[in-house]
Order: C-alpha cells, then sequence, then structure tokens
C-alpha cells in the first residue's frame, strides 16, 4: 500500500493481535518472558521497567503466571513509538514528528475497505460460553496499580450501537474503556457524557431502549488506535483503522448483535442496567494519580466468545510516559489537527501526547497580533479539547513542537504577561487530581509565538536564524558516520 506519504507499509499483513506479535519478533520488538511470574507485584513490575524505554520497549507475553496455568497475557503492545512505526510501515527508528506527518497524510475514512464473514467462520467464535460464566476463570486477572480498588480491564475495546438508531452503522462506537470487575459475570464501566459511549447510556436512562455491548479483549493493533482516538459521532472507528492500515478490517457478529473483529481474542457480550450502579475505584488514572472512589453503571455479562488458547491484553497505566501515553499520543494529536488545519490552514503541527492531551503544543504561522491566541481558543473547543486539553503553549511554526528544547526556548523568550490567558471553571475531565471538582478545570493558554502588528515587537526582537536545510541534514549524518567508524 502506498500511503500519501509514499511510504510502502511492510504491515498490511497483519489482520489480528497475534499476526501483530510475530511481525514485531521479525523486528525485534517483542518477547516472550522466561521465567515464571507472580500475577503482583511482577507483572506490574516488569511492565513499568520496559516502560522506561518509550521509544524501543518491546511488546511482552507472559505464558508462566503463577496461579493461570496455561493462560497468555500481552503487555506493551503499543509500548514504544517503534511498535507505532513499524506497524505505520516505518522504520522503526523514525521520529515522533515524521509519524505524526505520516499519521496526517493517512487521515481519510473514505479509503477504508471492511470485510465480512459469517460467526460460524470467524476464529474468535472458537469456543462460546453461555453458560456458568466466569470471567475469574478466563482471565489472568491482577491489579494494574498497587491500591487499585479491584481488578481492571484496561484495554477493553467496547462496541456499542446507539439505542435510539441500532441500524446506523456509523453511530456503531467503539472507545476503549476501563472496565471493573465486581463478580464473575458483572462490571462497572465509566464514560464520561462526553464520550459516546456515555451518551449512549444517557439515551438507554431516558428511553428505556435496551443497551447491550461487546467488549473486544486483545485486538488488531490498528484497532486499539482508533477505539482511542476522538472522532466525530457518525464516524466509524472500524473504517479509520482500515484506512490508517492501507488494509481491510475483517468483520463478524457478536452473539448480541455488534460488529466485531473476527480474528479478536475475546469478546465478552454484556447488556447495561440502567440505574443500577455500583461503587468503584480507586484505580491508577493515565495522569499519574488514583481517581478516587465513585458510584460507576453496571453492566451484566450475558455471553463470551474466544479464540483457541486466547491472549488476554492488558495495558500499563500511571505516570507518563506508560503504553497509554505512546497508545494514545499520536492519535491524539491527528484529529486535533485535522479540525484546525481545516479552519486555519497556518497550523503547522499539535503536540498533544501529553496525560491525554491534558497539555499540548501547537505550532502556527503568525498571521497577525493575536492570531495564536484564536487558534488555541478553537484548539479547547475541538471534540477533544473541549474535555481534554487544559494547558496550551503556541509557538511558531519554525520552532518543533514535538522538541521541548526548541518549546522552552519559544517560552523563555517570547512571552509577555498579556500572553498568558485563564479561563477558570470551564469543563474538564473527572479524573484531573488539580480540579477542586470533579469535572471542572481551567483552561490555560501561553502564547509564544513572535509578536506580529498591532503588537509592539519590543526592543530587541531580531532572532538568531541558524542555518537549515538539506545541507545541515547531510553534515549531521555525517557526523554520525564518523561517530559510528563508517
Amino acid at each position: 500500500m502506498n500511503s500519501r506519504g509514499g511510504k510502502i507499509s511492510q504491515a498490511t499483513s497483519v489482520a489480528s493481535l497475534r499476526d501483530y506479535l510475530d511481525f514485531l519478533q521479525g523486528h525485534r520488538q517483542f518477547i516472550t518472558w522466561p521465567e515464571p511470574v507472580m500475577p503482583e507485584p511482577d507483572v506490574r513490575n516488569v511492565a513499568v521497567a520496559a516502560g522506561r524505554d518509550f521509544m524501543t520497549q518491546p511488546a511482552i507475553l507472559f505464558d508462566q503466571i503463577t496461579g493461570y496455568p496455561g493462560k497468555r497475557l500481552a503487555l506493551g503492545v503499543h509500548g514504544s513509538f517503534a511498535n507505532i512505526a513499524l506497524l505505520l510501515g516505518m522504520p522503526k527508528e523514525s521520529s515522533i514528528k515524521s509519524m505524526f506527518y505520516e499519521m496526517v497524510n493517512r487521515w481519510d475514512s473514505s479509503k477504508a475497505k471492511l470485510n465480512r464473514v459469517e460467526p460460524g467462520a470467524a476464529a474468535v467464535h472458537q469456543n462460546r460460553i453461555e453458560k456458568d460464566i466466569n470471567l475469574y476463570d478466563l482471565l489472568p486477572l491482577y491489579r494494574i496499580n498497587e491500591y487499585d480498588g479491584g481488578f481492571y480491564l484496561g484495554k477493553a475495546n467496547v462496541v456499542s450501537r446507539d439505542p435510539s438508531d441500532p441500524d446506523n452503522f456509523g453511530k456503531q462506537n467503539v472507545g476503549i474503556n476501563r472496565i471493573q470487575l465486581h463478580s464473575k459475570d458483572t462490571f462497572t464501566l465509566l464514560s464520561p457524557p462526553v464520550h459516546d459511549l456515555g451518551r449512549q447510556m444517557r439515551i438507554a436512562d431516558e428511553t428505556g431502549l435496551p443497551l447491550r455491548i461487546a467488549v473486544m479483549l486483545g485486538n488488531h493493533p490498528a484497532m486499539a488506535l482508533f477505539a482511542a482516538t476522538p472522532i466525530g459521532y457518525e464516524e466509524s472507528e472500524f473504517e479509520y483503522a482500515s484506512a490508517m492500515m492501507g488494509a481491510p478490517m475483517t468483520l463478524t457478529e457478536s452473539g448480541n448483535g455488534m460488529d466485531i473483529l473476527a480474528d479478536t481474542e475475546i469478546v465478552i457480550e454484556a447488556e447495561y442496567l440502567p440505574g443500577e450502579h455500583r461503587i468503584e475505584g480507586p484505580f491508577g488514572e493515565f495522569p499519574g494519580s488514583y481517581s478516587g472512589v465513585r458510584r460507576a453503571p453496571v453492566f451484566k455479562v450475558t455471553a463470551i466468545s474466544h479464540r483457541d488458547d486466547p491472549i488476554f491484553e492488558n495495558i500499563y497505566i500511571g505516570r507518563g510516559w506508560t503504553e497509554h501515553d505512546t497508545l494514545i499520543g499520536l492519535n491524539t494529536c491527528t484529529p486535533i489537527y485535522a479540525v484546525l488545519k481545516n479552519e486555519f490552514p497556518e497550523v503547522e503541527a499539535v503536540n498533544a501526547m501529553y496525560q491525554h492531551g491534558l497539555t499540548g503544543i501547537i505550532a502556527v504561522h503568525q498571521r497577525y497580533g493575536g492570531f495564536a491566541k484564536t487558534v488555541a481558543m478553537r484548539a479547547l473547543s475541538t471534540p477533544h479539547g473541549s474535555m481534554y486539553l487544559k494547558n496550551l503553549i503556541m509557538v511558531d511554526a519554525d520552532v518543533d513542537p514535538f522538541n521541548l528544547t526548541e518549546v522552552m526556548w519559544a517560552l523563555s523568550v517570547k512571552t509577555r504577561h498579556e500572553d498568558v490567558i485563564v479561563v477558570p471553571a470551564m469543563a474538564g475531565i473527572p479524573v484531573d487530581p488539580a480540579a477542586v471538582t470533579a469535572g471542572r478545570s481551567h483552561k490555560l493558554i501561553i502564547d509564544a509565538t513572535t509578536h506580529a502588528a498591532p503588537d509592539p515587537k519590543g526592543v530587541d526582537s531580531f532572532m538568531v536564524e541558524p542555518p537549515a536545510g538539506p545541507t545541515i541534514d547531510a553534515l549531521q549524518q555525517m557526523v554520525h558516520r564518523l561517530q559510528e567508524g563508517k
């Protein structure tokens, strides 16, 4: 497949999690842990240790888990930018900035291709459980963080349909939701109202219509990327995942009527119980803090399908960087960029990789004095920005927003007191540890762009322009070759 960026994807043959792990192994980005491990604290400790190298961490498969004979657990599948680059068909040494532009070039769901197979021919339906359901027997469970309030599924891809328009494929959502088990066949699932599933739960509450979901565990790696990507309510995550890979995604139907990946490892079918809540938490969340305890909606498991010898995929979430950050970083930047670029062609790049975009950096060509602040205000009102973007740093287009050295230079030499704007008591995420009231947050804009008319430039505003371009790039490569003795 030729992407619009001109690269040929080497990963188009990947059709499932198993394929991807084999693919990563061929690039030395996958290992099987060689020793027996305790579910706690060993699994957590290995995940944290591997995650220290977020550029090259390999995916890890555990198949000797004490207390869970025969069970398999995968962590770190999206744990490094090397793994993301390989998924995009790029060299694993690719820069974060180059991956950003490659994803931007592929941001077009119209190029999607979805295939379908009958449920009886789908690998996920090799085994079917409809009676005596027991999630504790099926899954190798452990607490992701030490003080979690229970066992969480941290990388579940949840498929749901709009109860008021169940036949609308576009309104079928796939999102990543953390799920806490409460018994062998019940769990709580917390979805903020701004998320598609939260919206569908509200519809079910108001109308009394049934809401069923299919929880996919162990998925095609592109599916996890787009389950975590903020796209429109009537846009399909399946389609975006296919377009990004430049290859078909194969779907089948779950027993309760959801479209699911035919080769996913495990699918848990469940039904929403309106009005029923249970105490959930705490949970170690992506801001690096525990979420606290709250009442959360309850779902009842009705059936389970799984492949032979299934792989349970989970994730470590905590103080960054963790797999959560590398999983959602670039695919948080890209849709924000797409919205802004459509309305403001002067936008050069968006870096919103920090804590799911709680802090973002936007590079823009300054059209006139105050223009960058206008772009910042629009960023804060994008579908993702309205809830997540909290701190925004605006820089000139010649500043690489992915290079914090350059960003700190701009922040240090170009910011005046009138370039700092704080908007209090805006909507925010409930798990923001800085929030006084859960769900309310400030919005901070720091304009570190070059001053333009009608603003006065100041006394010493002439900036050094270091040499750049192909000559400097070639010399840098020569330095590296000489360093390596080539």
